[in-house]
């Protein structure tokens, strides 16, 4: 990170532009500091600051270069079907690191959001619906997908950031490079124009960047920016749930695409029905849809499930067929080796059996420590130098 102070960039920049566009350029500057927010003037800036090629910067911003930036490989989702990560290259991947680190992180999601920053995690989102005699539980389908660059470009414009370089940072970070099952999505003329603004007047006068694809770019998952932007992007969608639910008496949380509203029980005038509805209405107005096969409604008597931990005691826990689940997962890769134990449970390699199978033993640990332990040290026992 670079150091200096805002007297003598009023100083030089005065002597090179005047004083009133000298006192400009210190008041963007202070707006950004007063946030705690890396101060970046511009895409040449952002490439000296990092030290990214300047021309690679502006390719990726043009979109001549999505291939090479981004290198995609499908991972088995634990629900079915597969899950497309993007490995981001080096030099983009620097850029984001600096954007993620300087910026995004600095940034305070929604309260009813738990995922990707370290105020949050499973169990501090589980916690707020245990007691619950109902639960309405919804995934977003092609969560990262439905954020566009259009959205990204807002986020960094509320920042506080410049209009181009915040157009710029969008492109920066999303992608066209998307897999064939997804269908790319289009922009009309109104978005054309992350333009360059006219000196004088302000207004728009031509396109920064001619756009002849019309393609928007969405977050990649894979990129170390994708998480928390998905957070601020979502913040309309947080904002009106949780509004209806503090309206209603409910509890509102959303881990990543995960959406939970909780209730003991409603005002006379709604039903079961008419929650569903509003619910529905108020994800679709922000832009995202439900996946209709992972919706959910759970009422009194049945079992409460919220992020894989109970939700039915003062404290969440975890159920026991998690815990045979790992149990029979870590016996069988120390007994038959990552290998074979990979291949009966149809995964593609034994790595991602691996990773699956640490990340389901690192789900334990907010909530058991006292079985974390146990897991931890069996697992010393499998040996991935056979794979």
């Amino acid at each position: 990170m670079e150091t200096w102070s805002t007297h003598h960039l009023y100083q030089e920049a005065s002597s090179r532009l005047g004083n009133p566009a000298a006192a400009s350029l210190r008041a963007y500057a202070q707006r950004l500091i007063s946030k705690d927010l890396a101060v970046v003037f511009s895409l040449g800036h952002l490439a000296r600051i990092t030290g990214a090629s300047y021309r690679m910067l502006h390719a990726t911003v043009n979109r001549t270069r999505e291939s090479a930036n981004y290198r995609m490989y499908a991972v088995k989702k634990r629900s079915g079907g597969r899950r497309f990560i993007h490995a981001v290259s080096g030099d983009l991947a620097k850029v984001q690191k600096f954007i993620s680190q300087e910026i995004l992180q600095k940034c305070h999601p929604h309260v009813a959001s738990f995922a990707f920053h370290r105020s949050g995690g499973i169990r501090k989102c589980a916690v707020n619906h245990c007691g619950a005699r109902w639960l309405f539980q919804y995934d977003l389908k092609d969560f990262f997908y439905d954020i566009t660059e259009s959205d990204v470009y807002k986020v960094f414009l509320d920042l506080g950031y410049r209009p181009l370089l915040s157009f710029e940072m969008a492109r920066l970070c999303t992608t066209t490079h998307l897999p064939k099952s997804i269908k790319p999505i289009t922009h009309n003329a109104g978005f054309d124009a992350i333009p360059l603004p006219d000196a004088e007047t302000g207004v728009p006068s031509k396109l920064a960047y001619p756009d002849k694809t019309r393609r928007l770019g969405v977050l990649p998952q894979g990129a170390s920016t994708s998480p928390m932007l998905s957070n601020l992007a979502a913040q309309e969608l947080d904002n009106s749930l949780s509004r209806y639910a503090a309206d209603n008496g409910f509890v509102y949380t959303r881990y990543a695409d995960d959406i939970t509203v909780s209730a003991t029980e409603f005002p006379r005038s709604i039903s079961v029905g008419s929650i569903h509805r509003n619910i529905i209405h108020r994800i679709r107005k922000a832009g995202f849809f439900e996946n209709k096969k992972k919706t959910h409604i759970s009422g009194p008597g049945s079992k409460k499930l919220v992020l894989g931990l109970l939700v039915d005691g003062k404290e969440p826990r975890i159920s026991r067929e998690t815990y045979h689940r790992i149990e029979r997962h870590v016996y069988a890769s120390r007994k038959f080796g990552l290998n074979e134990a990979s291949s009966h449970e149809r995964f593609d390699s034994a790595y991602g059996y691996f990773n699956h199978l640490s990340g389901l033993i690192a789900f334990v640990k907010d909530v058991d420590k006292k079985r974390w332990d146990e897991f931890e040290i069996k697992m010393k026992g499998i040996s991935l130098s056979e794979v």
